[in-house]
């Protein structure tokens, strides 16, 4: 038990323990209100009786069905209409000293750039596109299998995701909350992001023409 709340505990008990019995003042009523836990059992055995606790139920599930079927579409992405590619600089600005917990060696130094592709490879493909174009999804598709890369297709939008899953017997990805799309400021799909022999040390952001 909390320590402090077992001395409160103690301080109640001893007051109640040496008060005085000071008697009645007024006229005293019965309590009229009903337990909580009473209330809740009956409401819930009357929603359970009535029907009314599947159809909560039913909704609830028919309501979560829809977010994942139909996630909110990302704002401000539009279908590529000019091919073109860029380079994002993965570099970061450490903030404070990272040290080895092993032998307490420094790592890295607080305020040193890092670029992570300078230490490992970047060995995965990232295929933005909209889930509701189906031109957009079968050129995901292709260029998955086509890829040297292992592909992430990532949706920017989906209508039916469950269906997509279904019929194309291929995992798909939706960008929660635009993370990736914001990171690499995605503003037209379909786009591919992957680590080219190029510019080695940034990553390619090619956005595609179909």
């Amino acid at each position: 038990m909390n320590k402090t709340l077992y001395c409160l505990l103690m301080i109640i008990v001893a007051n109640l323990a040496i008060s005085e019995d000071l008697g009645i003042i007024g006229k005293t009523y019965p309590i009229g209100e009903q337990n909580l836990m009473d209330y809740i059992k009956s409401r819930a055995t009357t929603l359970v009786n009535n029907g009314q606790w599947e159809n909560l139920r039913k909704k609830a599930v028919r309501d979560t069905e829809n977010k994942i079927d139909h996630p909110p579409v990302i704002a401000g992405i539009y279908p590529t209409v000019e091919s073109s590619v860029r380079y994002y600089d993965p570099a970061v600005r450490i903030n404070q000293d990272i040290i080895n917990p092993y032998d307490k060696s420094i790592i890295a130094r607080k305020g040193q750039i890092v670029n992570p592709t300078m230490y490992m490879s970047f060995n995965n493909e990232l295929i933005f596109i909209d889930g509701r174009d189906k031109n957009q999804v079968e050129y995901a598709l292709a260029e998955s299998k086509r890829s040297p890369f292992q592909s992430s297709i990532v949706l920017i939008a989906a209508n039916n995701f469950r269906d997509l899953l279904r019929q194309e017997q291929h995992l798909f990805f939706y960008d929660q909350g635009a993370a990736l799309t914001k990171k690499f400021n995605i503003r037209h799909v379909p786009t591919i992001i992957y680590q080219d022999q190029v510019k080695p040390t940034k990553l390619r952001i090619e956005e595609v023409k179909l």
